[in-house]
């Protein structure tokens, strides 16, 4: 009889290994989809959004400027939506990965909320943002991850309040002498119905927004994804109704207190790295970059984007593939090279690997090498960072970002080199 149920319990057991096994292949399977589908979305992307930027800095009329300005919006959307995605993949895989650094609460709020203001003044809506005063300067938590829940949130109110005031409140609900609680009510006005509407969409498992009204569409995703991101932040997301006129969000988040030694903020952080002389270096006059792209568009995007932000003298080169970048760095000189992840034949992490193999045998200055490529996912800068290369800039890529880019990477080009 003990054999039996010993027997019994050792198949249940190895079904539920096999089931185990098989979520584990599966969610791999739909994360590489994932991945795959927003390196594929980003890439044609990426050459709208930079012609569209381009376009920006010339001479428009009003006409032009008003078809490019629609087009600029449409493609953040889109980049957004994409983004989106990403984030709903990795909360549903358990790829999500949250930063423990400090954070300066109050400024990290203000941040947030600061952009959604001017919406807000646009509809002719109030914005009140209330800190408590006995909450910490600097805790420790994810500071991007927080705007980002703050965002949704609050964007979420503005789209279904259509007169009225945002009310946002942050006060401590819990704490021990490792963390605190905050609470992050958001109360703003709205019928009774939006209160049955907003907990619908905190549904995950409700993704049809057929019944909404067009009022409120675009904000069902974001407000999952915030549920997933607070719930990931050892807090929750819920919704409730006061009357008939009210609605109030509750955001809790536990955060790691700082030691006082410690707290040292993002912000004046990144202060110390803009004053440095190698921050505040001026753009060359001569560079010579190789860009290393299989897509023509944006190859030819990217080069132009180049010389418009250098100078005459900028020499950019392109190559279309790992094997043509290989035999240009050893024919040419390149201070720079902005190279693709995903391409025929030699892709750009084997690229980099050649390069580095290269130099060790040859004892030549290193080359900097940054990433540039539609690969967006949790891990992928460490990934390009291992196979050798000094920086990583993902698609669609800001002109801005670009320069940041180089300049970031001067450092390791001395002046003679050039």
């Amino acid at each position: 009889m003990n054999d039996h149920l010993s027997e019994e319990t050792s198949s249940k057991i190895t079904r539920l290994e096999e089931a185990l096994a098989k979520s584990e292949d599966a969610n791999k399977k739909k994360a590489a989809f994932i991945a795959n589908l927003s390196h594929e979305i980003r890439t044609p992307l990426n050459s709208i959004v930079g012609v569209v930027n381009l376009f920006q800095g010339t001479k428009l009329d009003l006409e032009q400027k008003k078809f490019v300005e629609m087009l600029s919006s449409s493609s953040r959307d889109l980049l957004l939506l994409v983004e989106e995605l990403l984030d709903l993949s990795r909360l549903e895989t358990g790829q999500l990965e949250l930063k423990s650094d400090p954070v300066p609460l109050r400024s990290c709020c203000s941040q947030a909320v600061r952009p959604l203001a001017m919406t807000a003044q646009e509809r002719r809506l109030q914005m009140e943002l209330s800190i408590a005063p006995d909450i910490p300067e600097f805790l420790c938590g994810d500071s991007a991850r927080l705007r980002q829940v703050l965002r949704n949130i609050v964007g979420t109110a503005i789209a279904f309040t259509a007169k009225g005031k945002i009310d946002i409140r942050v006060s401590i609900v819990h704490e021990t002498r490792e963390t605190i609680t905050l609470q992050f009510s958001v109360a703003h006005s709205a019928e009774g119905i939006a209160g049955e509407r907003i907990n619908a969409m905190l549904d995950s498992s409700a993704l049809d927004r057929s019944e909404f009204s067009r009022a409120y569409e675009g904000v069902g995703l974001g407000l999952i994804i915030a549920k997933g991101l607070a719930e990931a932040m050892g807090g929750g997301l819920r919704a409730e109704s006061v009357g008939n006129e009210h609605n109030i969000f509750h955001f809790t988040v536990a955060m790691k207190r700082t030691a006082e030694n410690k707290q040292t903020s993002e912000e004046p952080a990144a202060q110390p790295e803009q004053e440095t002389p190698d921050a505040l270096l001026a753009l060359p006059g001569r560079l010579a970059i190789l860009v290393v792209d299989d897509n023509k568009f944006n190859r030819s995007l990217t080069r132009t984007i180049l010389r418009k932000k250098g100078g005459p003298e900028w020499n950019i080169s392109l190559a279309e593939d790992g094997a043509e970048a290989l035999k240009k760095i050893s024919d040419e000189h390149f201070d720079l090279v902005f190279m693709d992840i995903q391409m025929p034949g030699i892709n750009g992490l084997d690229t980099t690997r050649a390069i580095r193999a290269r130099e060790r045998e040859t004892v030549a200055q290193r080359l900097p090498v940054i990433a540039m490529t539609a690969y967006a996912m949790e891990g992928d800068r460490q990934m390009c960072l291992d196979a050798g290369m000094d920086d990583y800039i993902a698609k669609p890529v800001d002109p801005d970002e670009l320069v940041e880019v180089i300049i970031r990477n001067l450092r390791m080009i001395t002046p003679d080199e050039r």
